[in-house]
């Protein structure tokens, strides 16, 4: 049985991932207040390699790639999130969108 110390959302958040200076599209979901699944191209980082992901204009975070399977890449963030602060920006983007329609 997998055990963690800190619970995971199901949120998915739309970001961009800086590897190596190159930004690329990238779905949060999974997230923790360590760490995040990272769905992005094949082949983009390696474990052990240093990344930023980029929220919106105001929200960067510092992470390392920990693991990478396909397009799935686990990531651990540099300094552990404060509660469900990506939880609640993902809200905010769901009730934006929705009220451009």
């Amino acid at each position: 049985m997998e055990r963690r110390q800190f619970d995971r959302e199901t949120a998915t958040i739309a970001a961009a991932c800086r590897v190596r200076g190159i930004a690329y599209r990238a779905r949060l979901s999974e997230v923790s207040q360590q760490g995040c699944c990272a769905e992005m191209a094949r082949d983009v980082a390696a474990p052990g390699e240093r990344v930023l992901l980029q929220l919106g204009s105001l929200l960067v975070l510092p992470a390392v790639v920990r693991w990478v399977t396909g397009e799935r890449t686990g990531l651990e963030f540099a300094h552990p999130l404060h509660g469900a602060m990506l939880t609640q920006y993902a809200l905010r983007q769901v009730e934006h969108r929705s009220d451009l329609h």
